[in-house]
C-alpha cells in the first residue's frame, strides 16, 4: 500500500499549513511593530530603521547555519522532533518579547527567533511526500500562502488590539503564543511522524554534510535558490522601513518634529491596518494567480511577471502619498512574492531528481534565510545613507530603490534557469 493511501495527508497537510500560519502570525507582529516598541523603549527615531534591519537580518544569521543539522535530525531522527522543537523556541520568543521593556531586551527575544528556524522545509518535504499527486501544486500553494496569511492576520489583530482597545503589543503576541502552543500539541497526538521515502545512512553531521554537498552541486537547485535569494531579499528590505513610510504618510512633513511619532494616535492602527489587509490580499490573491497563470505561460514566466510586478509596487511606494496608495502597492508587493515563492517550491519539486527532491525543498531555507539577512542589511545601510527631503523626511528612498534593483536582477535569474520538465508547466 502506497504511502499517500496509509497516511492521512489531508490532516498532515493540514496541521502543517496552520504551523506555518500560527508561527508566522506571531512573528509578523515582531516585525511589524519592532520600530514601534524600540521608539518606546527609547532608541532614537534616526537609528530606529537601522536598528530593526539589523535585529532581523540577525534572525537569520544566528538560524541559517543550523539548517542541515536540523534536516539531518529530521531524516535520521524524528521529523515531529524538529517541528515541536521549534514551536516551542517560538513559543518561549513571544513571550519574551512580551514582557520585554529595554531595547536590548527587544533585541534579544527577536535574535532568539533565529533558533526557532529549520522546520519549514521539514513539513515541505513531507507534504510533498504524503500528497497525492493530483493534489500535490494544490497543498504546496496553500502551505507557501500559510506565511503570507499570518503576516496579514498578525499585525491586523495587533492593531485593532492597540489602537482599538487600547491595549499593549504584548496582548496580541501573547494570544499568538497561545496558538502556538496548541499547535505544538496538534503535532504531538494528531498526526503521524512520518518517516523519510529513502531514509539517509550515518551520523548526523556526515548527513548534514553529504546534502550540502550534493545540493549545491546540482545546476537546477543553484538556479532555483538564486530565484528564491533575490525575490526574498529584494521584499524583505522593505519590512524594517515600511512602518516608518506609513508614519511619513499618516503624519506628514511635521513628523521630525514630533517626540515620538511612531506612538502618534493612528500611527499603530495604520501600521497592522495596511501591513496586515495587503499582506492578506496578496496571500489570498497567489494561489488564485498560480493555478491560473501556470497551465498558461509556465512557471519561468510566471516567476518573471512575479518579479517585474514586485519592482513596480516598491517603486510605486515612495512616490505615493497616500495611505490607500501605500496600501495598493503593498498588496500587490505581498501578491508578487507569496507567488514567486510557490512559484520557487513547485519548480523544485517537480523539476529536481527524485533523490535529491526532499534535501533540495529543505535546504531551500538557505537562500531563503539568505534573502532574509541580505535584504534587512542593505535596507539598514541604505537607510542610515539616505537624505531627507520633502515627502520622505525620513529619508527612506535608498532602501526602496535598493529593493527595485535586486528584484530586477531576479528576472536576469529567472532568464537562466536551466531549461524546464513538462511538468513544469
Amino acid at each position: 500500500m502506497s504511502l499517500t493511501v496509509a497516511l492521512p495527508w489531508q490532516r498532515i497537510v493540514t496541521i502543517y499549513v496552520l504551523v506555518q500560519f500560527a508561527e508566522i502570525f506571531g512573528v509578523a507582529m515582531i516585525y511589524a511593530y519592532l520600530p514601534l516598541a524600540l521608539e518606546g523603549a527609547g532608541v532614537p527615531l534616526r537609528d530606529i530603521a537601522t536598528v530593526s534591519g539589523a535585529a532581523t537580518a540577525g534572525i537569520f544569521i544566528v538560524g541559517a547555519p543550523q539548517v542541515p543539522i536540523w534536516l539531518a535530525i529530521a531524516e535520521l531522527r524524528s521529523r515531529r522532533l524538529v517541528v515541536v522543537r521549534s514551536g516551542l523556541i517560538a513559543l518561549a520568543a513571544l513571550i519574551a518579547f512580551a514582557f520585554a521593556r529595554e531595547a536590548w531586551q527587544l533585541i534579544g527575544a527577536t535574535l532568539a527567533l533565529g533558533f526557532w528556524l529549520g522546520n519549514t522545509g521539514v513539513m515541505l518535504a513531507t507534504i510533498r511526500e504524503v500528497s497525492p499527486e493530483h493534489a500535490r501544486t494544490r497543498s504546496i500553494a496553500l502551505f507557501s500562502a500559510a506565511a503570507p496569511m499570518g503576516f496579514a492576520l498578525g499585525p491586523l489583530l495587533a492593531g485593532a488590539m492597540i489602537d482599538g482597545l487600547g491595549l499593549s503589543l504584548a496582548a496580541p503576541i501573547m494570544i499568538a503564543a497561545i496558538l502556538n502552543a496548541a499547535l505544538i500539541v496538534a503535532n504531538i497526538v494528531a498526526i503521524p511522524d512520518v518517516r523519510p521515502h529513502n531514509p539517509p545512512t550515518g551520523g548526523v553531521l556526515e548527513v548534514a554534510r553529504r546534502g550540502l554537498r550534493e545540493v549545491f552541486a546540482d545546476h537546477r537547485i543553484r538556479a532555483g535558490y538564486l530565484v528564491l535569494g533575490l525575490a526574498i531579499a529584494g521584499e524583505r528590505m522593505l519590512r524594517p522601513v515600511f512602518p516608518l513610510r506609513i508614519a511619513e504618510v499618516v503624519i506628514g512633513p511635521s513628523i521630525l518634529g514630533i517626540a515620538e511619532p511612531l506612538a502618534a494616535p493612528g500611527v499603530a492602527g495604520a501600521v497592522g491596518l495596511l501591513t496586515g489587509l495587503s499582506a492578506l490580499g496578496g496571500a489570498a490573491a497567489a494561489p488564485l494567480l498560480a493555478s491560473r497563470l501556470v497551465p498558461r505561460f509556465g512557471i519561468p514566466r510566471v516567476m518573471a511577471g512575479g518579479f517585474v510586478a514586485a519592482a513596480v509596487a516598491a517603486s510605486a511606494m515612495i512616490v505615493v502619498g497616500t495611505a490607500l496608495g501605500l496600501a495598493l502597492a503593498n498588496t500587490l508587493l505581498a501578491a508578487a512574492a507569496a507567488l514567486l515563492q510557490a512559484m520557487v517550491f513547485t519548480w523544485l519539486a517537480n523539476s529536481v531528481s527524485e533523490n535529491l527532491r526532499t534535501a533540495a525543498l529543505s535546504l531551500s531555507l538557505f537562500p531563503l534565510y539568505a534573502g532574509a539577512v541580505v535584504g534587512p542589511l542593505i535596507s539598514s545601510a541604505a537607510a542610515a545613507a539616505g537624505t531627507s527631503r520633502p515627502g520622505d523626511e525620513l529619508a527612506l528612498t535608498p532602501v526602496f530603490f535598493g529593493s527595485v534593483l535586486l528584484l530586477t536582477l531576479g528576472v536576469v535569474a529567472v532568464r537562466r534557469l536551466p531549461p524546464g520538465e513538462p511538468s513544469e508547466r
